[in-house]
């Protein structure tokens, strides 16, 4: 497990995630740590509540906050360790390489190195391996005990992950279908009471929870991921190719060993393990299909893939075992043939971590903070109010349910703060932005104008409406900084 560790840290270092700035899609999480707790239902916006209020427990200081999809990417690791180790294997020290195999796959998997955002994905695969790992433990003996143990991970599992939804429907879907192949009453009456309380468990966090923060405008956002029924192969198709720099293998070499996986986890006395991590792929096309869940995009398919290269590791040892068994090769021939396939996949996607989109509204605040005088005005565009809101160090915002963007709440500040912030990014709410800078400011006011994540239409919409206004821009990053006065 040390190696494993190690492994870990050198493949993500933390200190590139402290160091750089908050985009648009991390800063509206990052905001959360300013909510006062009652309102943490509103701005958890399309995040899993229980997966913010880890956030909300860390201080609003700097990029601490990217420590928590970390962390569930670190456990991730042992989590596939464990799945791999789990499984009825003839050696222990067969156990031990498909332990690390299956982590050496999660941690150096592409997808994974990219997950370095404040965001939900790492915690999705994260759960989405606890659950097949308590399947797969719960099936050595299928005691009450365990039968509980699974049942209430899916329902804990829906407060850090929305695809546990998925993943729970399936884990228990697999339960009760073992326990009526086993034909043993006792056992099919434990499996279907548990499924069934974790069922209600589910659904009331869906109704009470997840659902209220579903909107038009995050449906309309992931439009492109919902395929119609009679595309579906030529979809399935563009998006696995998409996908493939994510993987790290061709896609269907991919495919491949996870099928081997499948076929390797059902070989070593887990069929309802087997079943489960089988039928995943179905229910997710089926989200897909329904508009329920989007399918194959990088971000929200991320558990498939991270538990599928897990399982993927499985297959290989599983495949390397069984040839060198049949050549008549000593353990050690598997240990080496696995040990050059896992270096050879680390070596081939090796990667450095990346940043995010080329913004950052952190510089901006640092300097208005630092030559703001009292009087002031401060504007800001609809996409930077999140930022802005995060990095500003004095005024504290209110947090309203509404508006256009797709997270179903913004936020607003009191008169006594002259922050205004755009209600949108088109012209009537840019120049009734103005028009308002322009009565609050008065002759001779100076307003600072801090934007971010500005699209080329939103930029011609402001260059636009400044046309009657004095503007210095001051060069602070990849964002500039403006100071305007009424002209």
């Amino acid at each position: 497990m040390l190696a494993l560790a190690v492994l870990v840290v050198l493949v993500h270092p933390i200190a590139p995630l402290l160091r750089e700035p908050y985009w648009l899609d991390e800063s509206w999480v990052a905001l959360a740590t300013k909510a006062p707790l009652a309102d943490l239902p509103v701005v958890t916006s399309s995040t899993p509540v229980g997966w913010t209020f880890l956030v909300w427990l860390l201080p609003p200081a700097g990029q601490v906050q990217r420590l928590v999809p970390w962390l569930f990417l670190a456990v991730s690791a042992g989590l596939g360790y464990g799945l791999g180790r789990l499984l009825d294997w003839p050696r222990r020290s067969t156990g031990v390489v498909a332990g690390l195999c299956a982590a050496a796959a999660v941690a150096l998997l592409p997808a994974q190195q990219l997950r370095h955002d404040l965001k939900q994905y790492t915690a999705d695969a994260a759960v989405a391996l606890a659950l097949v790992l308590l399947l797969a433990w719960a099936e050595r003996s299928w005691s009450l005990r365990r039968l509980v143990a699974v049942g209430a991970g899916a329902v804990l599992g829906m407060l850090l992950s929305h695809p546990a939804a998925l993943v729970g429907a399936v884990v228990l879907a697999a339960m009760l279908g073992a326990a009526a192949w086993s034909r043993q009453r006792a056992r099919l009456v434990r499996a279907t009471a548990v499924a069934g309380l974790a069922g209600l468990g589910m659904a009331t966090i869906y109704l009470t929870v997840d659902r209220a923060n579903r909107n038009d405008h995050l449906i309309d956002y992931w439009d492109g991921y919902f395929p119609a029924g009679a595309e579906l192969p030529q979809y399935l198709h563009r998006r696995l190719e998409e996908l493939q720099p994510a993987l790290g293998l061709p896609w269907p070499v991919f495919v491949l060993l996870a099928g081997a996986g499948v076929v390797t986890v059902a070989w070593r006395r887990r069929p309802a393990t087997a079943a489960a991590v089988a039928l995943l792929p179905a229910v997710a096309v089926a989200g897909g299909v329904t508009r329920s869940y989007p399918l194959l995009d990088l971000r929200t398919s991320h558990f498939l893939l991270v538990l599928a290269a897990a399982i993927a590791g499985v297959g290989l040892v599983g495949v390397a075992g069984l040839l060198t068994g049949r050549l008549r090769r000593s353990p050690a021939v598997l240990v080496a043939v696995v040990a050059v396939a896992a270096a050879g996949y680390g070596l081939a996607n090796r990667a450095t971590r990346i940043t995010g989109p080329d913004e950052d509204v952190r510089a901006q605040v640092t300097y208005v903070a630092g030559h703001h005088r009292p009087g002031d005005l401060i504007l800001v565009n609809m996409s930077g109010q999140y930022g802005f809101a995060y990095y500003w160090p004095a005024n504290r915002p209110e947090f309203v349910r509404g508006g256009v963007q797709a997270t179903g709440w913004y936020v607003r500040y009191r008169p006594e703060d002259r922050i205004i912030v755009a209600a949108d990014r088109d012209h009537t709410a840019v120049a009734a932005a103005l028009d308002e800078a322009r009565r609050l400011a008065g002759p001779g006011g100076r307003v600072w104008l801090v934007r971010s994540h500005v699209q080329p239409a939103e930029a011609a919409v402001w260059r636009d409406a400044l046309a009657g206004w004095h503007t210095d821009l001051v060069a602070v990053g990849p964002e500039p900084v403006a100071l305007i006065a009424p002209g």
